[in-house]
């Protein structure tokens, strides 16, 4: 029976008995491994540590073993069984892989490789902060993953060269269903979500097709394909989202859900007919409840102290504004995560159905089989809500029988695309709606866009140049400030400087007083003149105080921020 490694330890007089006591009671507090501990606590290093467990657990012990890893078992096999760090290949010797891991224990990833490989696997130990490293090495950069995208395509033209056009259903659904072609799927699927990518683009020219992401509401360019390889590709992606591989010459909309690293995806995915071959468009959609917090918005704690008040109200209406990818569809549901309970009922109407709350019942429209938004929110009100949710108004008469539902017992929540908060009461008015029933029904809009958030580990200080000062005295007003931080770029943000992104928000809470005004179909310029001597935050003194927290760049707030009038 091997012996354990406290005893070990102590064997080699690399510890005290002292210090295996404290390192003992402390791994139960803390609920770590008694290794993690000791090394917490300094009372062993790394490296004597690693060689002790390898003794334990009779396996060799590696070190500097990165000119000898097998490169073509990272091109070969997948690269997700990698990327983690948790295992990198050695060698292959006809039936079996030898591996370096970083835990002893970790036995799911050596019975994934051998199942995925089938060979038998033999395990070496090494230091994980090495693992590490040379994990970050590989895949630092794009590079080595381009050049297994390329053997992959390689891989499938060796194996046929056919224009889809010229093959039947059966051979179609064959090819794609090949390994190379099922990789290729896998690859751009993992990597896009390993990048938090929001949306993937492939997009077809004559002699090829550009895959590329969306990271932080801007596209960044991925790989190039074969056209041998782009035209299975698609028709993979469509079989899984269960769309018609045969018909290529009208848009189809599907689904895939898809499951990685143990957590939960959404795929949206979009085909369009374009003068090259069809274009797909996925959007990417995580199950992270997380992500439906209010207080991860980037709300200041004012103005969310505001919206938890008003979303408590019993009946009323509630507009979120902004143009497409403004995360509008982001803070509606956050509302409804925070007001969910067993005592309301919640039905939401989308188009399509983004995120998935439990204890919500939400209705998918479906226009070419009558179901719109008018007559499914009819229905709705005879389903006895308590909050309802409209994924858009855009037509007279969802407006009105919303605004009736607002003034008959219900809390209701949608969306309109405009400018900024002042013009949501423009555009109902555009719609036909009376200043008097609006007046009567409004409780609060909020107008809103999404800012890339500078990353915390790369981000510096830097005077602001007089190029920005001019662009920005020129559109918003005089720059209240002399300096700002600004993106460098590392490992961890991609290189881009930027690290996800979050809102600023310009909020009206609709008061007796505003009320009148609107009654009175005064001007958006009154209005707006009115609220600001009210103290209300336009949307750019919202991007400013992001600024100063060094959240955000100046050029960013000018990138999204559509200015009508200087601050």
């Amino acid at each position: 029976m091997a012996k354990k490694l406290g005893q070990l330890l102590i064997q080699e007089q690399l510890i005290s008995e002292e210090a295996l006591e404290n390192a003992l009671v402390k791994s139960k507090e803390q609920n770590l491994r008694l290794g993690e501990c000791l090394q917490k606590e300094n009372c062993v290093d790394e490296e004597t540590l690693f060689n002790i467990l390898a003794r334990q657990n009779a396996m060799p012990f590696i070190k500097g073993f990165k000119d000898s890893l097998e490169r073509e078992l990272l091109r070969d096999l997948p690269v997700e069984l990698f990327k983690s760090g948790r295992c990198l290949p050695l060698k292959k010797e006809q039936n079996c892989i030898g591996v370096a891991v970083g835990d002893p224990l970790d036995l799911d990833i050596l019975l994934e490789l051998e199942y995925t490989s089938g060979c038998f696997v033999e395990s070496s130990l090494a230091l994980p902060s090495e693992m590490k490293q040379i994990c970050s090495d590989i895949f630092k950069d794009d590079t080595f993953l381009k050049e297994y995208a390329g053997k992959i395509s390689k891989e499938y033209e060796s194996q046929l060269r056919h224009d889809d056009s010229q093959l039947s259903l059966e051979e179609i659904r064959k090819n794609v269903e090949s390994e190379p072609v099922v990789k290729m799927v896998t690859l751009i699927f993992e990597e896009a979500i390993s990048q938090r990518a929001s949306d993937i683009h492939i997009e077809p020219s004559e002699d090829n097709a550009v895959i590329r992401f969306r990271i932080d509401g801007m596209l960044r360019h991925y790989m190039e394909l074969t056209k041998w390889m782009y035209s299975p590709l698609t028709s993979r992606i469509k079989i899984l989202a269960e769309l018609d591989i045969a018909e290529k010459r009208v848009p189809q909309d599907g689904r895939i859900r898809y499951s990685f690293n143990n957590q939960l995806y959404d795929f949206r995915v979009s085909t369009l007919p374009t003068h090259h071959g069809e274009k797909t468009v996925i959007r990417v959609l995580k199950h992270d409840l997380s992500l439906l917090e209010l207080e991860n918005l980037g709300v200041e704690p004012r103005e969310l102290s505001n919206i938890l008040e008003v979303i408590e109200k019993p009946q009323g209406m509630i507009f979120v504004t902004g143009p497409t990818g403004s995360g509008k569809s982001s803070t509606l549901f956050a509302c409804l995560n925070k007001i969910k309970k067993k005592e309301i009922n919640i039905t939401t109407i989308e188009n399509p159905i983004e995120y998935k709350l439990d204890g919500v019942n939400q209705v998918q429209i479906n226009e070419k089989a009558g179901v719109t938004f008018a007559t499914t929110l009819r229905s709705i009100l005879r389903q006895d809500p308590d909050v309802i949710l409209v994924g858009e108004i855009r037509d007279r008469e969802t407006a009105e029988i919303a605004i009736q539902a607002s003034q008959t017992g219900h809390l209701v929540l949608s969306t309109l695309h405009t400018n900024d908060s002042i013009s949501a009461i423009t555009r109902l008015k555009d719609l036909g709606i009376p200043g008097f029933l609006i007046s009567s029904s409004l409780l609060m809009i909020i107008a809103q866009r999404l800012v890339r958030v500078l990353c915390p580990d790369c981000r510096a200080l830097s005077p602001v140049s007089e190029e920005l000062k001019l662009r920005w005295n020129k559109t918003i007003g005089d720059m209240p400030f002399s300096e700002a931080y600004v993106p460098i770029g590392c490992d961890k943000c991609g290189n881009s400087g930027f690290l996800g992104r979050k809102g600023i928000f310009e909020i009206i809470q609709v008061n007796d007083g505003i009320r009148s005004m609107i009654t009175d179909n005064i001007s958006e310029t009154q209005l707006k003149n009115h609220l600001k001597s009210q103290g209300m935050r336009l949307m750019t003194q919202s991007g400013i105080e992001k600024i100063k927290q060094g959240v955000t760049t100046p050029e960013e707030i000018l990138r999204v921020v559509l200015v009508d009038e200087k601050v």
